[in-house]
């Protein structure tokens, strides 16, 4: 192999390292460690006496999933208040299903997510990903009392809660 090769290999090798290294911006971050899919927060409420914010309201051993297929986040085994779950990368909108118990297999509202996905370029090596902002939903009422958004953005920051559904 020729000198000439070697440094051209070299260089190629050193590119393709490069490309993912940075962002173009001086912080060193990683682009390609960005995430690519992002989570919704849904959380339980009861009313409060006073005030909007509402009580945590933990569901028994709560089931949820997608409608209209066979996509489950929670099986019925885990009692709490705060639920994340996927949206759509491919759709406007997101559609689950919350069925408060197992003992209670009818007890089912629907919530649907309506959101706007704008793509993000992260690097050529990495690609784009989407960010998400909510928009409006849209439930059933045969338990839930009502919902309302309580963060627009889904941008993967922890503790943040995006739903509030009230029971």
């Amino acid at each position: 192999m020729t000198k000439q090769k070697i440094i051209f290999i070299l260089l190629l090798v050193s590119a393709g390292y490069m490309a993912c290294t940075k962002s173009g911006n001086e912080s060193g971050r990683n682009p390609c460690l960005e995430p690519k899919d992002y989570y919704l927060t849904l959380g339980t409420y009861r009313p409060a006496d006073t005030g909007a914010a509402g009580l945590d309201s933990n569901l028994p051993s709560a089931v949820i999933g997608f409608v209209d297929t066979n996509v489950i986040f929670y099986d019925g085994k885990w009692r709490g208040s705060r639920f994340i779950g996927p949206v759509s990368g491919i759709a406007d909108s997101a559609r689950w299903y919350i069925q408060t118990d197992t003992l209670k297999p009818t007890q089912r509202d629907t919530i649907t997510f309506y959101y706007e996905r704008k793509p993000v370029f992260l690097s050529t090596a990495c690609g784009y990903t989407f960010t998400y902002s909510l928009q409006r939903l849209l439930t059933t009422n045969y338990y839930i009392d009502s919902a309302r958004i309580e963060n627009t953005e889904l941008n993967g920051a922890p503790n943040i809660v995006h739903v509030k559904v009230f029971y």
